[in-house]
């Protein structure tokens, strides 16, 4: 039993015990364009059908072969997700096609799971079928016959074996098939419902794409605590922001969780007209994470929707990643995120060290919100990333990850396996992840600083990319929050940094050109940071690549620069026109 909840082996497990305890009650309502209703799911119609396609799939397929899902944002999908776990197969959640500019990129970076992983079957509608991956054999959804659902025999699964491949967003790199069995993603769930004190009177709305890991797991929440689940799709929240806080509204408490860059859009887009018919007094939990946490965005969202009754303390910052199914820190609970100011130099210099104080002054210093601290039954150690020995508290390494949370390991990759999840540390038993990500612990909550991989040296001081996209976007009012990047660079031969920043508005149109808008941040993160700085890219928007969580991939940026995609000319000619 855990917090008066019996205790499950499998999501099968789970599914079937919800259906039978409460069949009739509505589990998934899904919005079409975040505002009509345009299908419901009870907990006894999603065991049926996915029992129904089990049956389906089994004609193509064998226990422990991979199922693609390859539909699109709605209960289709949640259908074909535990279709694919009925049928004892390891689903492998894609995203769909569309028709918009991320179209070709989705469809490469899906040829490449489907290369990877080998389905034996994909699931999609008879619509997408055509423009699916071709070669595995087809099931359509909705040509399955719910009656089949009376011929489903239970798989042999245990809590040992995979349930999906989490294909990573590709931040850093290609994306990785992170292989979850049942209990790691069982685990995550108990620990995301406890840390934020979830009951079956909650109503979990949600905008995030189903085949990434903080969609899936925010939808799979509402099984494990039987409570609702609204669903929209990405589109109609970023064309209008107001829709999700609409369905957060006067709904009694309501949760929800999503990447900084949404609480940004919010502050920005939604009106006061539209303020005034917002009710967020029952907003009880709102995670918030999936890239550094910003504290002024914290802080304008607050202050923004206060008089909508949002509360501060609903806020749980929180440091995942889809090797630890998704959340490893959060919290804490019952109180404003903690943020404390660092002093700049000693950051640089790999301390974290409390900013001296100027008498308020921001020279100097960093504000750094707290994720929170470890999870349910999860050990988070911070170590020296060349020697892999512990640090001391307020230093800053490399963040390790250790728990029932953490996959098995990247599907087919046994080289990458044993060197990101076969860590051992001296004095220090199990097997610890490795994250890639920087930070240090400070009374048991950890600060996350960035990536290793993304840290720009200079002169032998680490300059965080954020940090420094930070100042450079606070310079000139022209540039895009959250749409710059710093990569690391070279000028005669000596390591120095270039700027990619995306520029719009009525202050772009105001200044005196990109002459104005690249000396405005050169001297700002010269003065700040004592960086120099190679180039300075002004871009349209939408030039810089996001993944699909909203992570800006520095990696790309920083081969794209290299390679001269962004040329400087003609990205002018562009703007001015």
């Amino acid at each position: 039993m855990v917090n008066g909840t019996r205790s499950h082996a499998t999501l099968v497990e789970l599914c079937r015990t919800r259906a039978a305890e409460r069949p009739d009650a509505r589990l998934y309502t899904y919005l079409r364009d975040g505002e009509q209703l345009a299908a419901t799911l009870t907990f006894g119609e999603l065991d049926e059908r996915a029992r129904a396609l089990a049956v389906a799939l089994r004609r193509h397929a064998a226990p422990g072969d991979r199922g693609l899902v390859h539909l699109p944002q709605g209960l289709d999908f949640l259908v074909g997700f535990f279709g694919c776990l009925y049928a004892g197969l390891i689903a492998v959640p894609t995203a769909p096609p569309d028709g918009g500019p991320a179209g070709p990129v989705a469809a490469r970076r899906n040829a490449g799971i489907a290369r990877d992983a080998e389905p034996a079957v994909v699931l999609s509608t008879a619509a997408l079928l055509p423009a699916a991956i071709g070669g595995p054999a087809a099931v359509a959804i909705e040509d399955v016959d719910h009656a089949l659902a009376a011929d489903w025999q239970p798989p042999a699964v245990g809590a040992g074996s995979l349930a999906y491949l989490q294909y990573s967003s590709g931040s850093t790199g290609s994306p990785k098939g992170v292989a979850l069995t049942h209990g790691n993603a069982l685990h995550n769930m108990c620990a995301i419902r406890d840390l934020c004190e979830l009951d079956e009177r909650l109503t979990v709305v949600t905008w995030l794409p189903l085949f990434h890991d903080m969609g899936l797991i925010s939808a799979l929440q509402g099984l494990l605590i039987g409570c609702r689940v609204t669903l929209m799709s990405p589109t109609a929240f970023v064309k209008h922001p107001v829709r999700w806080l609409t369905q957060l509204s006067g709904a009694g408490p309501t949760g929800t969780a999503a990447p900084t860059f949404a609480y940004e859009l919010c502050v920005s887009r939604v009106t006061d007209a539209q303020k005034e018919q917002l009710d967020l007094s029952g907003l009880n939990w709102v995670l918030v994470g999936a890239e550094r946490v910003r504290p002024d965005t914290l802080r304008r969202f607050s202050a923004s929707f206060a008089p909508c009754g949002f509360r501060p303390d609903a806020f749980l910052p929180c440091y995942g990643l889809a090797e630890a199914t998704l959340m490893a820190t959060g919290g804490p609970r019952h109180r404003p995120p903690v943020v404390r100011r660092f002093d700049l130099a000693a950051l640089g210099r790999g301390a974290a060290e409390p900013a001296p104080d100027r008498g308020g002054s921001a020279d100097g210093a960093v504000e750094l919100v707290a994720c929170g601290e470890p999870s349910r039954d999860l050990r988070v150690v911070v170590v020296d990333p060349d020697t892999l020995r512990p640090c001391p508290d307020g230093r800053i390494g490399e963040i390790l990850v250790s728990g029932p949370s953490v996959a098995t390991g990247y599907w087919a990759a046994p080289e990458q396996t044993a060197r990101a999840f076969g860590v051992r540390l001296d004095g220090v038993e199990g097997r610890f992840l490795r994250t890639g990500d920087l930070g240090t612990l400070v009374d048991g909550q950890l600060y996350v600083t960035g990536r290793c991989k993304d840290v720009v040296i200079v002169d032998g001081v680490n300059h965080h990319p954020a940090d420094v996209e930070a100042t450079a976007e606070a310079a000139h009012p022209a540039i895009r929050r959250g749409c710059c990047a710093v990569v690391p660079a070279e000028d005669g031969g000596r390591e120095t940094a270039a700027i990619l920043a995306e520029v719009s508005g009525p202050a772009w149109r105001r200044c005196g050109g990109v002459g104005e808008v690249t000396g405005t941040v050169r001297r700002a993160v010269s003065a700040r940071h004592g960086l120099p700085v190679h180039d300075v890219v002004l871009l349209p928007p939408g030039s810089l690549p996001f993944t699909t969580s909203g992570k800006l991939q520095h990696h790309a940026c920083r081969v794209a620069h290299a390679a001269g995609a962004f040329e400087p000319a003609r990205l002018r000619d562009e703007l001015a026109a």
